[in-house]
């Protein structure tokens, strides 16, 4: 039973990511919320750089010596960035400068989706490694386990506006678009059903293998893609606002 309700737990958490996609659906300015998507979250992905992924990273990684700290701290999360550098020479990706009138710019668009996309592949990798957190926390304490699927839940819901936002400008791609919204929604959950058949824990070598991978890939988007779109749009004030709310929802996922 213990099992199953670890489970159900990581269900609610890629239903928490879902209602962020809907509600993009429900609201008609588009352009405002994208830019206040941009700025909530950038400040969410630094939010979970800080207070959730580098205290994984100091939980798990077993020092033994300098060359090990070495490829830990720096290596992975270098190659967790140029992993996200590889996937430019694949994925659609326009760099442009930055117009008055460039909402309808099929140019920027496409950069929008861009910035969507990557950000989804980093962040379904991240979500198996907490599907797997939150399936051992609540084999142990269904109580722990429950508030942390909580505060994973509140950001997940700004992330799910932003990528919906980014990729919704792309007028094509609609396959590409059902595929990552729906590996975003089950990740969580993907990564418990993992352990769920195997029976076991993940190892903590592999558990901080991936954890440094996925902290140079945010770091990436977090720095060389959103940073970037706040810079261009420093003169909107929507950005500004979801810089603030940003904020907000990062200091309620600390307190929880």
């Amino acid at each position: 039973m213990a099992n199953i309700n670890g489970l159900f737990l990581t269900l609610l958490v890629g239903f928490f990511f879902l209602s962020g996609i809907l509600i993009t659906k429900r609201i008609n300015k588009k352009q405002q919320l994208t830019l206040f998507a941009i700025g909530m979250a950038f400040i969410v992905i630094m939010g979970m750089i800080f207070f959730d992924i580098i205290p994984e990273i100091k939980e798990n990684v077993t020092f033994y010596s300098r060359f090990k700290n070495f490829i830990y701290i720096f290596i992975l999360p270098l190659c967790g960035m140029g992993l996200l550098k590889l996937f430019d020479h694949f994925i659609p990706h326009h760099h442009h400068e930055h117009k008055e009138n460039e909402k309808n710019n099929v140019e920027h668009n496409e950069h929008l989706f861009h910035i969507g996309f990557i950000t989804s592949l980093s962040l379904i990798l991240h979500n198996i490694i907490e599907g797997m957190s939150i399936y051992v926390t609540s084999l142990t304490d269904y109580k722990t386990g429950l508030m942390m699927s909580l505060a994973v839940s509140i950001h997940n819901i700004p992330l799910g506006i932003e990528i919906a936002m980014g990729m919704g400008y792309s007028k094509t791609k609609k396959k590409t678009k059902f595929l990552t919204m729906f590996f975003l929604t089950i990740s969580s959950f993907l990564g418990a059903f993992i352990l769920f058949l195997l029976n076991k824990e993940i190892s903590k070598n592999v558990l901080s293998f991936l954890l440094c991978v996925t902290f140079g890939m945010l770091l990436y988007i977090a720095i060389f893609e959103l940073l970037k779109e706040i810079w261009m749009n420093r003169k909107e004030k929507f950005i500004y606002y979801g810089m603030g709310f940003g904020v907000i929802l990062t200091l309620l996922m600390v307190i929880m």
